[in-house]
């Protein structure tokens, strides 16, 4: 009882300290992008698609920090779920991305590969939402696409959009996925890239996988 008891307490803790940091981040990660200059390519004919048929964005995992800002600032209209690991490192970004009014989060259990495909899948086909993926998530390799990304494109034939921003300047952090934010008073070009879908049913999951790993920049 008593061990149950401490472990209600740090998850207690914990969740309360990841609001506090989540709050605090948004702040200055607001005050920081607000100095950027704004330029983005692809965002009429991806709100056009989005508003009529299943949609999932993807994008590398270390351009993951900015996303809920641009997804915000630039498609207000839409509602976004995006897939975290259900674990104490994932309770800090499901906390930042709720934080937003359009974000969403879907928790699954990192190691659960299974239960996380049948829930892309099932997101994807009911279309209250655009599903965000990134596909070299939630531990890497660094621009790896695994293959379920392209199992779920392959089964519900949904428009597949690359996201992705680059900057003129910006730190890159020694994290796995080498992280990175725009400094202030940059110019962050965003491209929402012409979508993948597979409607052929001869595809397989390799030519699949290699087609979106290639939709990509890597770099």
């Amino acid at each position: 009882m008593l061990k149950r008891l401490k472990h209600i307490w740090k998850d207690s803790v914990y969740k309360t300290l990841s609001l506090f940091l989540a709050t605090v981040g948004k702040g200055l990660l607001n005050l920081l992008l607000w100095t950027c200059r704004w330029e983005v390519q692809g965002l009429e004919r991806f709100c056009e698609i989005a508003s009529q048929d299943k949609c999932v964005l993807m994008l590398w995992h270390n351009r993951l920090a900015i996303a809920p800002f641009i997804l915000h600032r630039f498609t207000p209209r839409f509602i976004y779920a995006a897939f975290i690991s259900n674990s104490r490192d994932g309770e800090l970004i499901s906390t930042f991305v709720h934080s937003y009014k359009a974000g969403r989060t879907i928790r699954v259990p990192h190691h659960s590969r299974h239960q996380a495909l049948r829930e892309l899948i099932h997101r994807i086909e009911e279309k209250k939402e655009i599903v965000a993926v990134t596909p070299d998530g939630p531990r890497g390799p660094r621009y790896t696409l695994k293959p379920g990304l392209a199992m779920a494109a392959l089964e519900t034939q949904a428009y597949v959009f690359p996201l992705n921003w680059e900057a003129t300047h910006f730190w890159e952090f020694k994290t796995w996925d080498r992280l990175r934010l725009p400094k202030p008073f940059s110019t962050v070009r965003v491209q929402f890239a012409p979508p993948v879908r597979f409607n052929q049913s001869d595809l397989d999951l390799q030519e699949a996988q290699k087609i979106l790993q290639n939709a990509l920049p890597q770099a």
